[in-house]
C-alpha cells in the first residue's frame, strides 16, 4: 500500500479523473487538514453530480457527501476543525457509551478513565478514534467507481493504548459508484489474542428547513430501554405492542414528530432505513451488510439534522457481553482471532423520485 500521506507537501496536492470520475488529495488551510475529494460527473444531468470528501486528520470524519446543490452531511466546520462531534465520524472500537469508562474483558479489567471527550465525560462517548489522525492510500479510479482507503493502526505507540491493548488496523474504504457510496470497513487483528470491538458511523444527515417534509422510516421491531445516561438496562420493548408503538418508526413519518436518542435493534431484512426529503423529489437509502444489528436515532429540536447510525452492537455492549447469554445477544459484541480480519459495510443510495403535482 501506498502511503501518500507522508509524501504531500502542505501546500500541494494530486489529482486525477476520467470522464465520469475524480479524485483529489489537497491541503485545506482552513481546516488544517488534508482533504481527499471523490467526486462523480454525471454528463447528462449536473444534479447527479456527486462530491464525497474526507478528512484523514481529522479522524477520517467524511464531511461532505453533496448531490447537485444539495450537502445531505451537515457539518460545522468550527467543530470539525476541532475533531468534535460533527460530520460523519468514526466509533471504534466501542460505539457510542461505556458505563463508568471501565469494562472487562476475558476476565481482564481495563479503565478509560483517562479518555477525555469534548463533552460528555462520565460515561466513555463515541470510541477511540474519531479525534485520531489517520493515513491513506493513493485514490483509485475506475471506469464505474472512484475509491480510497483511510487506515489507522492500535499498537503500544498509540494514545490511550493501556485501555485498549489490542494491536490492530482499522481501515476504511469510500467507494463512489454513481450517486452511491459505500464505506467499507476491515479490522485485522495483529495481536496474539481475541480482539473485541463494535464499529458504526454517526452521520449527521441535513434536514435543511423544513423537518415536516422530511420522512424517516427505519426497519426495527424493537427498541432499547435506557437509563438517564443513555445507556442500555438491557430490557427490549418489541415495538408491535401497543404500549412502544410510539416507537415504531417502520411506516414514514416526519422528523419534525421525533424527540429521540434511542438505539433500536431486531432488524428487519434488508435493514433499508429511508430518508425522503419531498421537496426534493429525492431519498437517501441507507442499508448495511448483516453485522450491523442495531440503529441510533437522534433527533435534536431546532438542529437542521438527524442522525442515523447504523452500528454493529449496541450501546455500552463491552459490558452486556459480560451479564448473561441472554445479553450478549442483545450486546452482539464482535471478535477477531489472532491474525484473522472481520469487515462489514454501510452504503448511503441517492434516488431521485417523482415531484409532486
Amino acid at each position: 500500500m501506498t502511503d501518500k500521506h507522508s509524501q504531500m507537501s502542505s501546500t500541494g496536492y494530486q489529482s486525477g479523473s476520467n470522464s465520469f470520475y475524480t479524485a483529489e488529495v489537497s491541503q485545506d488551510v482552513a481546516l488544517n487538514s488534508t482533504v481527499i475529494s471523490l467526486s462523480y460527473i454525471d454528463q447528462s444531468d449536473s444534479s447527479r453530480n456527486t462530491v464525497v470528501c474526507i478528512a484523514p486528520e481529522l479522524g477520517s470524519n467524511m464531511f461532505r457527501f453533496r448531490v447537485g446543490d444539495h450537502d445531505l452531511i451537515y457539518t460545522d466546520q468550527t467543530l470539525l476543525k476541532d475533531k468534535d462531534f460533527t460530520g460523519n465520524f468514526v466509533l471504534w472500537p466501542f460505539p457510542n457509551r461505556v458505563r463508568n469508562k471501565r469494562y472487562t474483558y476475558r476476565g481482564q479489567s481495563y479503565s478509560l478513565e483517562n479518555v477525555q471527550r469534548p463533552r460528555g465525560n462520565a460515561p466513555l462517548i463515541h470510541g477511540l478514534v474519531f479525534d485520531r489522525p489517520w493515513r491513506y492510500s493513493e485514490p483509485i479510479i475506475g471506469l464505474d467507481a472512484v475509491s480510497v482507503t483511510t487506515y489507522l493502526d492500535v499498537n503500544n505507540e498509540s494514545p490511550y493504548y493501556m485501555a485498549y491493548p489490542f494491536d490492530s488496523r482499522l481501515s476504511l474504504t469510500y467507494t463512489l459508484t454513481g450517486t452511491e457510496l459505500s464505506i467499507t470497513y476491515q479490522v485485522q487483528n495483529k495481536s496474539s489474542h481475541v480482539l473485541p470491538f463494535g464499529f458504526a458511523l454517526h452521520p449527521y444527515f441535513s434536514t435543511f428547513s423544513d423537518k415536516e417534509d422530511v420522512l424517516i422510516s427505519i426497519p426495527v421491531q424493537a427498541v432499547m430501554e435506557a437509563d438517564d445516561e443513555l445507556l442500555p438496562t438491557g430490557r427490549i420493548f418489541d415495538v408491535n405492542k401497543i404500549m412502544y408503538a410510539m416507537y415504531d418508526l417502520r411506516e414514514p413519518i416526519a422528523v419534525g414528530h421525533l424527540k429521540l436518542d434511542h438505539v433500536y435493534t431486531w432488524l428487519n431484512k434488508p435493514a433499508l432505513s429511508i430518508l425522503d426529503y419531498k421537496k426534493l423529489a429525492m431519498q437517501l437509502h441507507i442499508s448495511a451488510t448483516d453485522d450491523f444489528t442495531h440503529i441510533v436515532i437522534y433527533t435534536l429540536d431546532q438542529a437542521p439534522y438527524l442522525c442515523v447510525e447504523y452500528q454493529t452492537c449496541s450501546t455500552d455492549a463491552i459490558n452486556l457481553h459480560n451479564q448473561s447469554a441472554d445479553l450478549r445477544d442483545a450486546a452482539h459484541l464482535l471478535e477477531v482471532k489472532p491474525g484473522e480480519i472481520y469487515s462489514g459495510t454501510i452504503r448511503y443510495t441517492v434516488i431521485f423520485t417523482a415531484q409532486d403535482v
